[in-house]
């Protein structure tokens, strides 16, 4: 779809400037925290079921979480006060349907050639387009665009987990860039080779905490956040493994061996009163069952959330458990959480690692 819109959306006279500026290196950096997303969009339809459709997808519940926080801040703004600022934010999108006539929408309608609107309206599967750099370096942007509200709305809810993920690959790749922009820990990544058969791209300023025949544990902490990656293992036996009650006894009794917190008797277990998300996932190339959920002390004193990432080499016939998890009482644990599954997604087998 890219390669077919790629003439149709121009934006005011600032296409032209922007990619005369990227193409200089004189656009400014992109701004703006994490997780947040600058939506431009008349005011009336935001608070309409367009409006109340987007935010469906962006401000959902982020999975496997105590306290609620939402998948994406998503920040509206009506398009009259979509400023110089505003314009350098990390992540755009801008929403328009043709058949009103408010301020909002007549600002946005300038956005497109007499074209491209002609080709969008003999061809109403074009809804999208995706777009970098457009004011600012390393900024992503978004552009959702219908006849009428209502055949928006019914493509945005039709296509809703490609928009959530276009935003989720974004972030991980800007996480990427910050984590390994500094050399990685060669020392953990060649004990992880040698002793484990396995590989794992780790951040400078992890070490490890606890190793053992069949488990490593790694941790970096501050005074604030407590970030853990652990790799465990066993004999793959059945399928039966990936069942999500299978999952979670394996996990517990492999962590029933590592003490945590203050005394020789607390050791982690899963909360069972908060569900445990799963879903079929493809890590690297490999068929795995996802989870996120809550772990806590077996006495109560401590907690988080984890993620996790079930699968089997099959060259060694190993079944490999692999989990990131937070401790970090009072914090937003969001951000955490994608830093570490963008850890997590690095691992390879050592078939894998060497092809």
């Amino acid at each position: 779809m890219k390669k077919t819109l790629a003439w149709l959306i121009v934006l005011m006279t600032a296409a032209g400037c922007s990619s005369s500026l990227e193409e200089n290196g004189l656009l400014p950096p992109a701004n703006g925290d994490p997780g947040e997303i600058i939506l431009v969009m008349d005011s009336t339809k935001w608070a309409g079921p367009l409006g109340e459709e987007i935010r469906n997808i962006f401000r959902a519940p982020f999975p496997g979480l105590l306290q609620d926080e939402p998948k994406f801040k998503l920040i509206h703004i009506d398009p009259n006060q979509f400023n110089r600022i505003l314009k350098h934010g990390k992540n755009l999108i801008f929403v328009y349907s043709f058949e009103d006539n408010t301020r909002g929408d007549l600002i946005l309608r300038n956005y497109f050639t007499n074209e491209s609107l002609e080709r969008i309206q003999q061809e109403p599967e074009l809804f999208m387009f995706r777009q970098s750099n457009l004011f600012a370096k390393d900024q992503s942007v978004l552009y959702l665009f219908q006849v009428s509200t209502d055949k928006l709305i019914e493509q945005i809810r039709n296509n809703g987990d490609e928009l959530l993920k276009y935003f989720v690959d974004v972030e991980k790749n800007r996480y990427h860039r910050a984590l390994y922009k500094a050399p990685s820990v060669k020392g953990i990544e060649n004990k992880l080779l040698n002793d484990h058969k396995c590989y794992m791209k780790v951040p400078y300023g992890y070490e490890v905490a606890v190793e053992t025949e069949n488990s490593i544990w790694i941790r970096q902490m501050d005074r604030k956040i407590d970030k853990n990656i652990f790799i465990t293992y066993a004999n793959y036996t059945s399928e039966k493994s990936f069942h999500l009650k299978n999952i979670i006894r394996f996990r517990d009794r492999k962590w029933r061996r590592f003490l945590l917190g203050n005394d020789s008797l607390s050791y982690m277990v899963t909360e069972r009163l908060v569900p445990v998300d799963s879903a079929s996932v493809t890590l690297g190339e490999k068929f795995s069952v996802e989870s996120r959920g809550v772990w806590k002390l077996n006495n109560n004193t401590m907690g988080g959330p984890f993620l996790s990432y079930t699968f089997v080499d099959e060259e060694l016939n190993r079944l490999y458990y692999i989990e990131g998890f937070v401790y970090s009482p009072g914090t937003n644990k969001r951000n955490t959480l994608r830093e570490l599954e963008t850890i997590l997604e690095t691992f390879r087998t050592e078939s894998e690692h060497a092809s």
